[in-house]
């Protein structure tokens, strides 16, 4: 039986950043003097944006992944380290939920706090964060995906034909190559 990779090797690029976005604004808020914190702002919202840009651009992958993939329906997963493991929805959308929010509440309301600035995002983030929230909950964390075929795609992703498909997968493998994850946000049009 064929197997396809479960991870196409964006994990030793984006180690890093997990968990990045929530412990740099949880050392911000720490600060209790205000001058310090209205003059750290700019630092650590520099710091937040990178971080968040390779976290989204890992979901984004993880969805162009799963689209490309889905063609081998028949095939085994390889490497999926989740499956098996017992956890609940909350435990797998935590990470997800804190980012929606944060991207949509709490950083514009810091921004406009502490710099006097409206905060406008990356019109691709809510989108890509509210499609892999709904992919996890629709493949429960993945602890029970061992063939592609258990893998379900969310309905607002666009049906590729095989020639995007192809492009998609040569555009991972060169992201990944080049260990710049962010290349991803290029097909966003592709798939949303």
């Amino acid at each position: 039986m064929k197997k396809v990779k479960f991870d196409p090797g964006y994990a030793p690029i984006v180690i890093d950043s997990f968990g990045q976005v929530g412990y740099t604004y949880y050392t911000f808020s720490a600060i209790s003097d205000l001058k310090l914190k209205r003059l750290n702002f700019p630092h650590t919202l520099r710091k937040i944006e990178r971080f968040l840009k390779t976290n989204i651009a890992f979901y984004l992958g993880c969805l162009m992944w799963a689209s490309y993939i889905k063609q081998f329906n028949n095939a085994e997963l390889e490497g999926n380290q989740l499956l098996g493991e017992e956890c609940s929805e909350e435990e797998y959308t935590s990470e997800i939920n804190f980012l929606i929010d944060f991207v949509s509440n709490q950083l514009p309301k810091d921004s406009k706090y502490y710099s006097n600035k409206n905060y406008e995002i990356d019109g691709k983030y809510l989108p890509i964060l509210e499609t892999y929230k709904q992919f996890l909950i629709l493949n429960k964390g993945f602890v029970e995906c061992s063939k592609v075929s258990q893998i379900v795609l969310p309905e607002n992703l666009k049906k590729l034909n095989e020639k995007d498909l192809n492009s998609i997968n040569e555009k991972i493998q060169q992201a990944i190559e080049a260990k710049e994850i962010e290349q991803l946000f290029e097909y966003y049009n592709l798939i949303f």
